[in-house]
């Protein structure tokens, strides 16, 4: 009886074939779990790991007080260089369809800074970086000055940045848009951040230029929501005060992220905004007139294991 033509294919052959077909079907299951593609832009983190980053930047605050009141407080002038070194130490990593990172971020005083005002002692940050890029749990932000915490945010966002990547396979050209709320305190209510994300090109890596970094271009305008004839925060509100008044403001941060590591290895953001607000009591009465225009320069740079590990 003659055998079918598929039953003398030799049985090595046939077990060669099953084992081609599990590992592509094995290879499709990842694609549809773990595809993605933000994981190629999302730092390849193990618990216990450390990354030292620099921070350097420079901030010029004007500040034009009108009042009839004798003594008061209110936003301050600022300029000066600003530097510190942030440590990272990764506490735990949960991977999946997505990554959740709990991490403690430790703030040196740097080398650079010139105003006395702006040298601040070791201070510590926990947070966790969830779904979206968004920081949840954050402990120890009441123990930084506002010098170190702006330090702290600008580099807290551009570290998280790979997070808030879109759900889909990105290609050099291609570019969105969202918009997310200001989150620091403001004399104006109801600010947001109209944001375009551009991935403008792959390009040499700095810090490591044997590599190669996806590069990506943001640029953002803070747009007002709330009446310029009343424009009252809550917590304002609350304690029986009233704010009238506008504010505006630009943003551009260019940020590198290496294809191998997943890694932010240097960022730039360059901010310019100003403010018109007058603040009073709820009667109307006591008012105190703020013209605030304020420019900074950051940037946060990777530092290699080698010239960490010589650091102390």
């Amino acid at each position: 009886m003659t055998q079918p033509a598929h039953s003398r294919i030799p049985i090595a052959r046939r077990k060669g074939r099953h084992f081609v077909f599990l590992l592509a079907l094995l290879v499709l299951c990842a694609a549809i779990l773990y595809g993605d593609s933000r994981a190629v832009f999302l730092p390849k983190l193990q618990r216990g790991q450390t990354l030292l980053y620099e921070i350097h930047g420079r901030l010029d605050r004007k500040v034009k007080t009108e009042s009839r009141i004798a003594s008061i407080g209110g936003p301050q002038e600022l300029e000066g260089n600003l530097s510190n070194q942030v440590r990272l130490t990764v506490q735990e990593v949960r991977t999946g369809k997505t990554q959740w990172v709990s991490a403690q971020a430790e703030l040196l005083p740097g080398e650079e800074t010139q105003n006395p005002r702006f040298a601040t002692p070791v201070s510590k940050v926990s947070f966790d970086i969830v779904n979206g890029g968004q920081l949840g749990r954050v402990n120890g932000l009441e123990d930084l000055s506002p010098e170190q915490r702006m330090l702290w945010e600008f580099w807290a966002a551009r570290f998280a940045f790979g997070w808030t990547l879109p759900h889909k396979t990105l290609k050099p050209g291609e570019k969105w848009k969202f918009e997310e709320p200001e989150l620091s305190d403001s004399l104006i209510a109801d600010l947001v951040w109209e944001r375009e994300v551009t991935y403008a090109h792959d390009d040499k890596c700095p810090v490591f230029p044997g590599e190669t970094c996806a590069v990506f271009l943001t640029q953002s305008t803070l747009k007002q929501k709330s009446s310029t004839k009343d424009s009252t925060p809550e917590e304002y509100r609350l304690h029986e005060l009233r704010t009238s008044g506008t504010a505006k403001g630009e943003n551009q941060v260019i940020t590198y992220i290496s294809h191998r590591t997943g890694l932010v290895l240097r960022a730039n953001e360059d901010v310019r905004q100003n403010m018109d607000v007058t603040v009073m009591k709820s009667d109307g009465t006591n008012g105190v007139h703020y013209t605030i225009d304020a420019i900074s320069h950051l940037e946060t740079l990777f530092v290699p294991p080698a010239a960490a590990a010589s650091r102390p």
